[in-house]
């Protein structure tokens, strides 16, 4: 991007202010790393005049690097005089000047340094008189500048409470203050502590503020004045003072309104997903009252974030987490517009917000170090004795044990903790057979899960291997590396033979979470609905759409739960899943013949009349309208079609406002989300040693689940099913499917469920 070839252009040309040796001593003397030194190498010269790199700052470019500088932010400026206090403490050896390193090690101690190397900078700055104490005078002068704008008080209320504080400091009352007597001066004033306001600092990490500190500067937004120049200086923005609203550009239609108070008070974030500057650019960011910012070029965020410094990094990740809530939001906003005179402004936003989301989803896998995962030792290797135990020689102990017996491996590796994530990238979300590396994003992506919820490690395996009968050989091959394999993204109906073979050769829990976890959450689903309904499980009509990997499997797992197999009918492209059908007849060994039922309905149109419950695996748009009226009454839709639902969430309930709604999207409620089943049924089966995981425990998990969103206050018809963040599913539905599997004899380990539930309630606390 545009973006990343300035910063790319910034890196090769900020040269180092000496030599290479010098900046390393530099950055040994200070608390700067050396990428953070290269940030202010990049604002050390943007304040020289001229175009020579003559290495120093004269007076002048000094105090315009300090007014402008985010360190006084909070100040409602400087004075000539607070000026001239900071230069004289900046050139510490008396030349008139500030080279890079003093002004390196200035900033150093005012940014990083501890309360004692702060209270002798600052001592020093205001001694004045250079006799080693502090005088009232020096001390309310201090005072003055360092904590207007953050306590509201007036100048002589300032000076008041400065008289105060001098006296309380002064503990042998001899009218001046020891460098002693002021370092006391932190606990009267906490404000010293940082430079930025309290509402910012509150929402800042200390790493997210050094970057801010580093290549932040501050400006203020008059009263009635607009602010319309983010295309020509690309930045982001943070709003320390103020209330402000955004337009969208050629319109008076409000896209947001933010406030220095608020949880996120950050303006300008796309700027850092897209080099189109065309939306955002031309729009008004206007204040009634006036406001004050703090903002970071693009050009100086970029070469921090290429060089990984750990606050830009975590900034890049609040700013795109920020811009994809937002985008969601005004998206809602603008949409009642679309059909109105500024529909054309409310039709570029959302191809703008399409695009934007697609770049922050490709920035966010680079930001730091690349992926999403890494590798973490979980004992001490610090010494060459721990190496030892480590590995050679004391490690040959642990594998002496395994030899002997196998179980060990539980106690002495991580396999008890460990799920293969395998796949050979043959069905990839809705991509299709994209290749084995093309689905490692996808697979990473699981291991995350498997850790944010279930608090289990995983590997992922892509295996170019599209056979089946050597993709089985390979599963069965590494399977003495886990304690469980969830194969993922291998198309049907291959993954049918691929999860029952892979399970039949295995004594470790084996599932294909394409198939069992769609079918597991909507069934937990389908009970609550009945259950608000009125419906018994028995009477209730059910259409299937898609058979699929999640189609077929759902299908078959719902007659399993209770709904009569003449009461299902399955729907694919060809019509109805019924006896007679012509593929089918030709081909009986075919998968889909399993839950044919003989019909006279042959259409999904026909199918959906007078049906309970429509079940889509299929693509956007197929329910009609006019086929939901047709249902029978309280009639429950999952539209589980992604990105787009095959009806719109909306749609659905203003066609039948009777209808129970669930979608596969998170920003519709009743989310069918298959991270709500199968990190805790690994969970559940990986603590107990499962050799399998069997039917007993999929409706265990799914009959928890469902509990559990009964036993929640919202539980309704716009919630039947949990959110994925529920701190609960830990411990309910992994100790239901542990029970289940001690119940059906498929557990190595017995233990007391409740304690064991106990524990894992323990677990998700310190989790959250």
């Amino acid at each position: 991007s545009a973006a990343a070839a300035d910063a790319a252009r910034l890196l090769c040309t900020s040269q180092q202010p000496a030599s290479l040796k010098d900046f390393k001593q530099i950055a040994q003397n200070t608390k700067f790393m050396l990428s953070e030194l290269d940030a202010l190498v990049v604002q050390f010269r943007r304040r020289q005049q001229g175009d020579d790199d003559k290495g120093y700052l004269n007076r002048t470019e000094f105090s315009r690097y300090m007014t402008s500088s985010a360190l006084h932010l909070c100040a409602d400026g400087l004075s000539e005089q607070s000026l001239d206090h900071y230069f004289r403490a900046f050139d510490t050896d008396g030349d008139g000047r500030v080279d890079f390193k003093e002004l390196a090690t200035g900033l150093s101690t005012l940014t990083r340094g501890g309360i004692r190397e702060r209270a002798e900078f600052l001592f020093k700055l205001w001694d004045d008189s250079g006799d080693g104490l502090l005088q009232l005078d020096e001390f309310q002068r201090m005072a003055q500048v360092s904590l207007a704008g953050t306590s509201g008080r007036s100048e002589a209320a300032l000076a008041r409470r400065a008289e105060q504080s001098f006296a309380r400091l002064d503990s042998d009352h001899d009218g001046a203050l020891t460098l002693d007597e002021f370092l006391k001066l932190y606990n009267l004033y906490p404000e010293l502590h940082s430079q930025l306001p309290a509402t910012s600092r509150a929402n800042l990490s200390p790493e997210e503020l050094a970057v801010f500190e580093l290549v932040g500067s501050s400006f203020a937004l008059r009263q009635g004045t607009r602010l319309c120049h983010l295309a020509d200086s690309p930045a982001v923005y943070l709003l320390v003072e103020g209330e402000v609203g955004v337009t969208l550009p050629g319109t008076d239609l409000k896209m947001l309104e933010v406030a220095a108070s608020s949880e996120h008070p950050f303006l300008g974030e796309a700027v850092l997903f897209t080099a189109d500057r065309s939306l955002y650019g031309d729009a008004a960011v206007s204040s009634p009252d006036g406001a004050r910012f703090m903002a970071i070029k693009l050009a100086d965020l970029m070469p921090l974030v290429l060089q990984n410094h750990r606050g830009a990094s975590q900034l890049m990740q609040r700013f795109g987490a920020l811009m994809y809530a937002r985008l969601g939001e005004i998206d809602a906003r603008l949409s009642a517009h679309a059909d109105g005179p500024q529909g054309d402004a409310v039709r570029m936003f959302l191809d703008f917000k399409k695009m934007l989301v697609s770049q922050w989803a490709l920035r966010y896998h680079t930001i730091g170090k690349t992926g999403k995962i890494e590798t973490v030792p979980t004992k001490s290797v610090g010494t060459a004795a721990d190496l030892s135990v480590a590995y050679s020689p004391g490690v040959a102990e642990p594998c002496l044990a395994i030899k002997d017996n196998p179980d060990m491996s539980y106690e002495y590796t991580s396999r008890g903790h460990l799920v293969g994530v395998v796949s050979n990238g043959t069905a990839v979300l809705g991509l299709g057979n994209i290749g084995a590396l093309a689905s490692k994003p996808v697979m990473e992506g699981k291991a995350v899960l498997f850790k944010k919820f279930g608090m289990l490690d995983s590997f992922d395996i892509e295996a170019d291997q599209p056979d089946p009968e050597k993709f089985i050989e390979l599963c069965v091959a590494i399977s003495a590396t886990f304690g469980g394999i969830n194969i993922e993204d291998v198309k049907s109906p291959e993954c049918f033979y691929i999860e029952r073979e892979v399970q039949r050769r295995c004594s470790i829990p084996i599932m294909h979470d394409d198939q069992h976890g769609t079918a597991i959450i909507a069934g937990a689903g389908l009970l609550n609905a009945l259950l608000l309904a009125g419906k018994s499980i028995e009477d209730i009509r059910v259409v299937v759409s898609g058979c699929g990997a999640a189609g077929f499997t759902c299908a078959k797992y719902l007659v399993s739960l209770g709904v009569r197999r003449e009461n299902l009918i399955a729907c694919d492209i060809n019509g109805t899943v019924h006896v007679g059908r012509e593929d089918l007849v030709a081909q009986p060994s075919y998968y889909l013949n399993e839950i044919a039922i003989d019909t006279p309905r042959h259409t999904l149109q026909e199918a959906v009349e007078g049906a309970d419950c429509f079940l889509g695996l299929s693509v956007g748009g197929l329910l009609k309208p006019a086929m939901l009226a047709t249902m029978n009454h309280d009639p429950l839709v999952f539209a589980c079609a992604n990105p787009y639902p095959e009806i719109d969430y909306a749609l659905a309930k203003k066609t039948r406002k009777d209808a129970i709604v669930g979608t596969g999207r998170s920003d519709f409620p009743n989310q069918i989300n298959n991270v709500l089943a199968f990190p805790y049924i690994f969970r559940g089966a990986l603590d107990c040693r499962a050799k399998a995981i069997n039917e007993d425990m999929k409706v265990a998990a799914t009959k928890a689940i469902a509990e559990l969103a009964r036993s929640d206050s919202h539980f309704g018809r716009e919630y039947i099913i949990p959110k994925p963040f529920d701190p609960r599913l830990l411990s309910v539905v992994s100790s239901a499917v542990a029970g289940a599997a001690m119940a059906t004899n498929v557990a190595r380990l017995r233990f007391d469920i409740d304690a064991y539930a106990a524990r894992l309630e323990e677990d998700a606390k310190m989790r959250t």
